[in-house]
């Protein structure tokens, strides 16, 4: 259909005077970018991905992380659901009392993305929930606390074959709740403010 209407076009041109033929020309060009660019545009699709800061701050620590999420898009927006286990490596706690911090976490976000067919900048905000083990040094114990949490965020995501891409991201991370964990005259207490910056792989459709 588009190679018959592109030799329609071309004949009109050819029958016309030459200045005519000129805007002609133009005025083609523009309105089958437009038909084009129209037709790629994706109003609603599914989505997973995995990002790669879980397994590989894990794997610091010669344990096993990872995580998932799956997301719904329409138009400009998306919804993501997230679940991510890792461990955190000891010197990052700053805390000689503890070891061994491991993490579940589960979020719920919200995005609004800049351009079309979910590509580029995006912003998101939303909450999050993790469930906490940690070990004591003082009695080696195990101690579970949980943290609630919402964030916000910031992305990029680079199409590399299709709708395959790569999505470097940024976010930061405010505790709402208090919850510590107390052994003798020690404790320890998650950061109120944490900073995270990590890549995604993933998938639509």
């Amino acid at each position: 259909m588009k190679k018959q209407f592109f030799f329609i076009v071309v004949i009109i041109a050819f029958a016309t005077a030459v200045s005519a033929q000129s805007n002609a020309v133009k005025s083609c060009s523009k309105s089958s970018l437009v038909s084009q660019t129209d037709s790629v545009k994706i109003k609603q699709t599914i989505g997973i991905a995995i990002d790669l800061l879980p397994p590989i701050m894990s794997a610091t620590t010669g344990n096993l992380g990872y995580s998932a999420q799956l997301w719904y898009g329409y138009r400009k927006f998306r919804v993501r659901g997230v679940i991510a286990g890792f461990q955190m490596p000891d010197k990052l706690m700053r805390n000689n009392d503890f070891k061994d911090l491991k993490t579940t976490a589960k979020a719920l976000i919200f995005d609004c993305f800049k351009n079309n067919n979910f590509e580029g900048w995006w912003l998101g905000a939303g909450t999050e929930m993790w469930d906490n083990t940690i070990s004591s040094k003082i009695d080696n114990r195990s101690y579970d606390f949980t943290n609630y949490v919402i964030t916000a965020g910031s992305g990029y995501i680079i199409k590399l074959h299709k709708n395959f891409y790569i999505e470097p991201w940024a976010a930061l991370h405010y505790v709402l709740n208090n919850e510590k964990v107390s052994v003798g005259t020690t404790e320890y207490k998650t950061k109120k403010i944490q900073g995270e910056v990590s890549l995604k792989v993933g998938w639509h459709f």
